[in-house]
């Protein structure tokens, strides 16, 4: 059981960080380019780099107080995180998912000090913000319930998206 707990407990945080991000980078795309661009996976509003970023994250930083060190230590790791991520993908799968071409102190167009210190900042609201949250539902009687519903929603869409081979219809 307390594996369980435990499991739930981290799924949640994933979750909500894949979303967050995945709301971000739709926000960013719509503003910076005036397009609506799903940057999700599977037509999900999911981004799992998001999610096991924010987890990495909330290991190593889990019991610092000060949010400058949350910050400067996230926005390194993060873009550590996302320079290795766009050499590997584009590696394996010859794709590059996103581009920092023109923005000022980007390096070889795979990351920027602008993004490091976004993420530096978002890290800080995620773990001093959204961690709490969740660390509340967590510990009520509804945890079980909104792990089930994000574990459903999630496994929902790919069944869709593999049996009608296009994303769940919206709105």
């Amino acid at each position: 059981m307390k594996v369980l707990r435990f499991i739930t407990k981290y799924m949640l945080m994933f979750a909500l960080a894949s979303f967050i991000g995945w709301a971000y980078e739709v926000i960013c795309t719509f503003v910076l380019f005036h397009y609506w661009a799903d940057r999700g996976v599977l037509h999900l509003p999911f981004c799992p780099i998001y999610g096991f970023g924010i987890l990495i994250l909330y290991l190593i930083f889990r019991k610092v107080k000060e949010p400058l060190l949350i910050f400067l230590g996230s926005a390194v790791i993060t873009t550590a995180i996302e320079l290795g991520a766009s050499y590997i993908l584009e590696y394996f799968f010859h794709v590059q998912l996103w581009s920092y071409k023109g923005w000022y102190f980007n390096f070889d167009d795979r990351i920027s000090l602008i993004s490091s210190c976004i993420f530096g900042l978002m890290a800080v609201c995620f773990l001093k913000l959204i961690v709490p949250l969740t660390e509340r539902i967590y510990s009520s009687k509804i945890k079980d319930i909104a792990a089930v519903s994000v574990a459903l929603f999630y496994v929902f869409c790919i069944v869709w998206e593999v049996i009608h081979g296009g994303p769940v219809p919206t709105v």
